[in-house]
């Protein structure tokens, strides 16, 4: 007797990809430690792996996390523009002007 037998096999892949900027909902930016909610995915691998924009403090989602909160990508890789910071300047800035006035 010959069995000729069929598999299907079917699974969810996230919506995200490498450097990917990510805006995190609110529980989960709280979860995480209260993170900023503007994130780059720079690691896709069993967890999500990704840098806060304004501390560049890394954080890990595992698949559970990312499932019950299910966050996507609000632009990918070709969207964004690589540049390089040359030169910073201190600025002077009073405590006491607003910052209306200081405009």
């Amino acid at each position: 007797m010959v069995y000729n037998y069929k598999y299907t096999t079917s699974l969810e892949i996230a919506p995200i990809c490498k450097d990917d900027l990510v805006l995190l909902p609110k529980s989960l930016s709280r979860e995480l430690g209260g993170i900023g909610p503007f994130v780059l995915v720079y690691k896709i691998s069993t967890f999500v792996h990704v840098v806060d924009v304004l501390t560049m403090q890394t954080y890990e989602i595992d698949q559970v996390t990312y499932w019950k909160h299910q966050f996507t990508g609000l632009c990918s890789k070709d969207r964004l523009t690589e540049f390089v910071v040359i030169n910073i300047e201190n600025t002077d800035f009073d405590m006491n002007v607003s910052r209306a006035a200081a405009r």
